[in-house]
C-alpha cells in the first residue's frame, strides 16, 4: 500500500514534463503558465487545472530555495470559487529539478475576486 501511494504521488508531481504549458502573463516576480489542455471536469460545476509559476528570483521554504511552483486548483464555475488541492515547489525553473516541497492538503473554497489573477485562471478553467 505504501509503495502504491508513493507511486501515485510521484506520478502526480512528475507530470510537469508532459504538460502543455501556455504562458498567460508575467509580473516583475514571476511568469504564470497553465495546462489548459489538461483541464478536467470533475463534476457538473467543478473543473480542475494545473498552473505553473516560474519565479525570477528564488524563494525559500525553510532553508530550501525554489524557482518554480506547480499548483492544482479546483474551480466552482457557477459560484465563482476556487481552492488549492495540490502544490509542489521545485529547485529549478518550469517544474524541473529537485522537489523541495509538496502537499495534497485541500484548502477551503474562496471567492474569486473580480479583476484578479485568480479570475483569469478561473476564466480559463471554466471556459469563460
Amino acid at each position: 500500500m505504501k509503495r502504491l501511494l508513493c507511486t501515485l504521488v510521484l506520478a502526480l508531481f512528475s507530470s510537469s514534463a508532459a504538460a502543455e504549458w501556455q504562458n498567460i502573463g508575467e509580473s516583475d516576480a514571476e511568469t504564470a503558465y497553465v495546462d489548459a489542455a489538461g483541464i478536467k471536469k470533475e463534476r457538473y460545476d467543478v473543473s480542475r487545472m494545473w498552473a505553473l509559476f516560474d519565479l525570477k528570483q528564488p524563494r525559500a521554504i525553510g532553508d530550501m530555495d525554489y524557482l518554480s511552483m506547480r499548483i492544482e486548483r479546483e474551480y466552482a464555475c457557477r459560484s465563482r470559487k476556487s481552492r488549492i488541492v495540490a502544490r509542489a515547489a521545485y529547485a529549478g525553473h518550469m517544474g524541473q529539478g529537485e522537489l523541495i516541497y509538496n502537499s495534497n492538503v485541500r484548502d477551503k473554497w474562496v471567492s474569486v475576486a473580480a479583476g484578479s489573477a485568480e479570475e483569469a485562471l478561473w476564466n480559463i478553467a471554466c471556459k469563460k
